[in-house]
């Protein structure tokens, strides 16, 4: 967050020296109680201190608020200095490697590296559509995409569906871009199918539609995608669970997400065919939303019915709520939690060993490259059918704070940011 400084300082010394005033015959009455030696190395009479007489303020008054507003200036020209150094910026502005799918066969991929623009070259307006933000994982996807878009230098709004329940909400949302004059529109669908025609439309319009983070398999009508395919991070987590396990003969439960979300049944195939001819026994695979009371219930029903389980590995959302639900059924030591991605809730599980793993899908990046594909298509220069997945990474314990979970997370804070201009 930037502060301006002339308008913040006054508006706060002001604030301070009002309730100051307010409040300080209370706090001078306290310290005179506590500091009668003190007073009197200053001048002060028992009797009646100065600052108890009306309208008069004593100079351990003057001298308090000096100090408190020297002291908050000071606090606040280094937490401007502070934010600007740390908006952010560095992050999304360096080349990051990724990986790109064939066309034909997205098994197959290449290494590239993505490098970011500049600056937009001209006045550009972006609007980014998103299923939910209830999520955490979400709001550093935001974080990624307003970072970009003020580093960049352009006009974005960002409409928020509300749950994965609510496709019709979305589809209009949508609509309301191409409405609201977009020269590019950011989708993260609900569902793949469920926005099929309203991308199509869009095209028509000549309105370029960037994917980002659940891919739409079938590229036709998009300017670009900067995703994941979720096959990947499913069999990236089953890798995972294997180098844990072992040859070890073990029960795990999968939780991959809200049900009819593309990438959660995509989550499943890539976790089941990577545990396929191991001693891995896959004993149930739950969907819900991704909120914690949802995913909470699932497992808690889960280790009712499977008191022998030895793993949960799931959804972000998921593995955080697991910690309390495996407490709460007294096995705790006993059953195990790995993540299939990564949030603030699931880096301290990592740090605190409540969590054994998880996989950095780069959130962060996924939604800055975004913005990045957007801008160019709205400038004519992104090539037709372009398609990058920054490169996932496993984080544990071990390098939970390192620098390579960065591109996972929003700072410490930050609140989900709606609308950003240059």
């Amino acid at each position: 967050m930037r502060i301006t400084p002339t308008q913040s300082l006054l508006k706060l010394h002001k604030n301070v020296f009002e309730n100051f005033v307010d409040k300080r015959r209370n706090l001078e009455s306290n310290l005179y109680a506590d500091c009668r030696l003190c007073l009197r190395e200053i001048g002060e009479t028992e009797k009646e201190p100065s600052f108890r007489r009306a309208g008069t303020m004593t100079n351990i008054g003057k001298n308090f608020v000096a100090t408190l507003m020297a002291a908050t200036s000071m606090m606040l020209i280094g937490a401007s200095q502070a934010a600007s150094a740390d908006d952010g910026f560095d992050l999304v502005s360096k080349p990051t490697p990724v990986l790109i799918p064939d066309a034909k066969d997205i098994q197959k991929t290449t290494r590239s590296i993505w490098t970011p623009p500049e600056k937009a070259t001209k006045s550009v307006y972006v609007c980014v559509s998103f299923p939910t933000m209830q999520d955490p994982y979400w709001v550093a996807i935001n974080y990624g995409i307003v970072t970009e878009a003020k580093r960049l230098g352009i006009t974005l709004d960002i409409l928020n569906a509300g749950s994965y329940n609510n496709l019709s909400t979305q589809i209009n949302q949508i609509n309301d871009c191409a409405a609201k004059g977009a020269d590019a529109i950011m989708v993260a669908p609900i569902s793949v199918d469920g926005v099929a025609q309203t991308i199509s439309s869009l095209k028509e319009s000549g309105i370029p539609v960037v994917d980002f983070v659940p891919r739409i398999p079938n590229g036709d009508d998009l300017a670009g995608r900067s995703t994941i395919d979720y096959y990947q991070v499913g069999l990236a987590s089953g890798q995972y669970l294997k180098e844990s396990v072992g040859a070890a003969a073990v029960k795990v439960a999968l939780f991959p997400g809200p049900p009819g979300a593309d990438w959660t049944a995509r989550t499943y195939m890539g976790f089941k065919d990577a545990i396929a001819g191991s001693n891995i026994t896959l004993v149930t695979n739950k969907y819900g939303d991704t909120d914690k009371n949802t995913q909470y219930n699932l497992i808690a029903d889960t280790l009712n019915a499977t008191p022998d389980l030895d793993w949960v590995v799931g959804n972000a959302v998921a593995a955080d709520a697991a910690i309390g639900a495996i407490k709460a059924a007294g096995l705790e030591g006993k059953v195990k939690i790995g993540s299939t991605y990564q949030t603030e809730p699931v880096r301290t599980g990592l740090k605190n060993g409540t969590i054994e793993w998880s996989l950095n899908d780069n959130g962060v990046l996924q939604g800055s490259i975004a913005v990045d594909m957007a801008v160019l298509a709205a400038e004519g220069t992104l090539p037709p059918g372009t398609e990058v997945w920054p490169i996932p990474q496993k984080l544990t314990k071990e390098n939970a704070d390192s620098e390579v979970a960065a591109s996972g997370f929003a700072p410490t804070g930050f609140k989900p940011v709606f609308s950003v201009s240059p």
